[in-house]
């Protein structure tokens, strides 16, 4: 079955914190200065009943809102249990977004802490804090607070503009190591 790409619009991004029990989604409206948080629970389903429950909502959001850049956040990992799950939906995701010619980025929880707060190693609390004074999202979901700080990140990543200076610096290391990824890929290439 051919999937149908999805065409974007530029003026909206989405920033996924993926979990098997509730994913954090923020879709931002970059022209309009609006973020939607959407919290997708699920915690009836188990295995791939889950993960396809997951992804088709995902899938949903994704057809209603088109964006043009989706940042995801990267794996913790220093918190082992379950990783090989979390690893599963994070996979089953990114093929999705890529059959759908949808770009994508993923973003450390460290760099995403270090981008909203300052600092990389901030606590949930202070992240959730940090998006009420920063952005004027209030949400007591730190699942809804990492997605709101990825949809910004995302943001920032597109414009190259922010009054933060933690989100500028915080992108421009994201971007130096992506370049510097790609070009070790390209060197070491068969």
């Amino acid at each position: 079955m051919k999937k149908t790409p999805v065409i974007s619009t530029a003026d909206v991004v989405v920033g996924l914190d993926l979990s098997l029990r509730s994913t954090g989604v923020c879709v931002n409206d970059i022209a309009h200065n609006h973020l939607t948080g959407i919290l997708l629970e699920e915690k009836k389903l188990l295995g791939a009943a889950r993960l396809s429950s997951i992804r088709r909502r995902i899938l949903d959001t994704l057809y209603t809102y088109r964006p043009s850049l989706v940042a995801i956040e990267g794996y913790s990992f220093g918190s082992m249990n379950r990783l090989a799950d979390i690893g599963e939906l994070g996979g089953v995701v990114q093929v999705e977004l890529q059959e759908l010619h949808i770009p994508f980025i993923v973003v450390s929880p460290k760099m995403l802490k270090k981008f909203v707060t300052g600092s990389g190693s901030a606590s949930k609390e202070t992240v959730i804090k940090a998006v009420a004074s920063r952005y004027g999202y209030v949400t007591g979901s730190d699942d809804i607070a990492d997605a709101t700080a990825l949809a910004k990140f995302a943001e920032v990543y597109i414009t190259q503009d922010s009054s933060y200076r933690s989100e500028l610096a915080a992108v421009k290391k994201f971007t130096l190591e992506k370049k510097q990824k790609v070009r070790y890929k390209k060197v070491f290439s068969l």
